[in-house]
Order: structure tokens, then C-alpha cells, then sequence
């Protein structure tokens, strides 16, 4: 299994890093950390006759300092990809090894007390055919993923992600809570939510493993960002979320309400494609948790 991670020497492309160190040792994933070299870079002014080299030299200096912020019981290999934009990069070289996972950082300013998304993770969560994986402001390595927890909506068209969630749970033995989160307008529907999504595991064409280990949490406020308040998040878990449905089949595009979640979510976030299924029979995507168990 092997993450492809967006490197850049700053706080966000460290909060990257970080991210994929936590994953690859709770998971077992081997990274794959890229620096793109892009047609033109700000951070550099050079005359027009050797930018291009000095561009080079200095990113291979970049990957130099970023080998000594992976730890040794890590294994990872080091990229400089030359492409037309760094999403371009990051997107061609996931295909090229067929990464299960790409992962970056959020932008470098913004109002979010979080996440926030730069340009690079704006569009990759608009265009990937692979998952991404956005790490929080400052996330440290000291973590372990300890459990992962699914954004649900209760209706039937959340199925194939409940699907995944029970699958990832069995390939990795990892505890899964599956998370409902809405807007109160009147009572509170709790309950209702829960059944709901009790449901949807009972028309799961794939069962857990152990039951016992899949649990359902439902979140309530006047707001969405309200509801993801009222969540007990563990600082070892990560959340995962489906695309919206305008998105292509098999391709990326944040939902206004996984948006409205990153505005308050203290944990990484891993949105995956539309119609995200790999494990199921006849399915050649890769997992971003693991190998693929043919699931009937």
C-alpha cells in the first residue's frame, strides 16, 4: 500500500508529512513524498538563464531536509516530479504507483479554526480519482490512529459508503463509528437518525467481522458546524466522508456539508470518490486502508 504525500517546506507541507508518518505506521503504508516543480516558483528570484537549475537544486534541498523528518521505522521514498501545477504532479504520480491515498496540508491563512483549504487541496477534492487526505493545522506525528470514524447520511444513498466504512474496519481491524450529523429545526430526532443508520448496516451487502467494534454516534445543533461540536472527536481518529453527488462517477468533489465539517474538525479528513468501493468484487481500485479481500 503505498500514500502518495504533497511536500512543501513550510508548516503545511510538515502537517502533510506528519500526517502520513501517523498512517503509514498505523496502517502500513509506505510514502511516496513529492515535490513539484511548477513553471514558475515565487519563492525563488533568479535571473531567467539558471532559474531553472537553482529551482531544482533547491527543492532537491527541500527533499534532503524533509528525509530527516520521516522517522527510520517508516519507509518512504523521495520524488522530485516536474509537472505543469503541483495538483497535475501529485495526481499523475498516484496514478503511476498506484496509490491508495494522496495527502496534504491545509492552506496557510484563513478563518478556520482547523482546516482550511489552499488551492491545491481545493482542487484535489474537486478532481481526484483517488482519496485525499487533508491534515489539520499543525497536526502532530505523535499520534495513532486508534479508530476511524464515517460521516453518514441517513438515506440509502449513503450505502456504498457504509459499505466501505464495515469493509475498512475488517481489512484493518479498527474500530468504525459511523457519525450523523443535522440541523435541528424542532425536536430532537436523535433516535430517529440512529434507526436510520442501524438500517442502512442491515442492508450492508457487507457484514463486520466484529460488531462489537462498529459503533454510531448522531450530532445535533441549529447548525451543521453546531452538530460537529456536539461530537466527541478522538485525537487519534480520523474521519472519513463521500463526494457529493454532483460529482463524476469515480471522481472527487466536496459536499457543502463535509465543507461545513471542516470548519470545525480537529482531525484529519479523508474524502473519497464517488461510488468508492474498492474491495468489492470485480473492483480494481485500491483501498486507502489496505489490500483488497474479495468481498461477494
Amino acid at each position: 500500500m503505498k500514500y502518495v504525500v504533497g511536500y512543501s517546506p513550510d508548516a503545511r507541507g510538515r502537517a502533510a508529512l506528519n500526517l502520513g508518518t501517523v498512517l503509514a505506521r498505523s496502517l502500513g503504508a509506505e510514502l511516496n513524498v513529492v515535490y513539484v516543480i511548477k513553471p514558475q516558483n515565487p519563492r525563488l528570484a533568479a535571473p531567467k538563464s539558471n532559474f531553472g537549475d537553482l529551482l531544482q537544486e533547491q527543492a532537491v534541498g527541500w527533499l534532503e531536509e524533509a528525509q530527516y523528518l520521516v522517522p527510520t521505522d517508516v519507509k518512504a521514498r523521495f520524488h522530485l516530479r516536474r509537472a505543469d501545477s503541483a495538483v497535475a504532479g501529485l495526481m499523475e504520480l498516484a496514478g503511476a504507483i498506484d496509490a491508495g491515498l494522496i495527502i496534504v496540508g491545509g492552506g496557510n491563512s484563513g478563518n478556520w479554526l482547523w482546516h482550511s483549504l489552499g488551492a491545491v487541496g481545493n482542487a484535489l477534492l474537486h478532481r481526484s480519482r483517488v482519496p485525499v487526505a487533508l491534515a489539520p493545522r499543525d497536526y502532530s506525528a505523535d499520534h495513532v490512529i486508534n479508530q476511524i470514524d464515517c460521516a453518514i447520511s441517513p438515506d440509502i444513498d449513503s450505502i456504498n459508503l457504509v459499505e466501505e466504512a464495515i469493509a475498512t474496519q475488517n481489512r484493518t481491524g479498527l474500530p468504525v463509528r459511523l457519525v450523523s450529523l443535522y440541523e435541528q429545526n424542532g425536536a430532537a430526532d436523535d433516535e430517529l437518525y440512529r434507526a436510520s443508520i442501524e438500517d442502512l448496516v442491515e442492508q450492508s451487502n457487507v457484514a463486520p467481522h466484529n460488531p462489537q467494534q462498529l459503533s454510531i454516534a448522531v450530532g445535533a445543533g441549529t447548525t451543521i458546524v453546531e452538530a460537529v461540536d456536539s461530537v466527541h472527536w478522538d485525537e487519534n481518529a480520523i474521519l472519513m466522508a463521500g463526494s457529493s453527488k454532483l460529482a463524476q462517477r469515480g471522481e472527487l468533489f466536496l459536499s457543502s456539508t463535509t465543507a461545513k465539517i471542516m470548519t470545525k474538525l480537529p482531525i484529519p479528513l479523508v474524502v473519497v470518490p464517488r461510488d468508492y468501493h474498492p474491495g468489492r468484487k470485480g473492483s480494481q481500485q485500491q483501498p486507502w486502508t489496505g489490500s483488497i479481500p474479495v468481498i461477494e
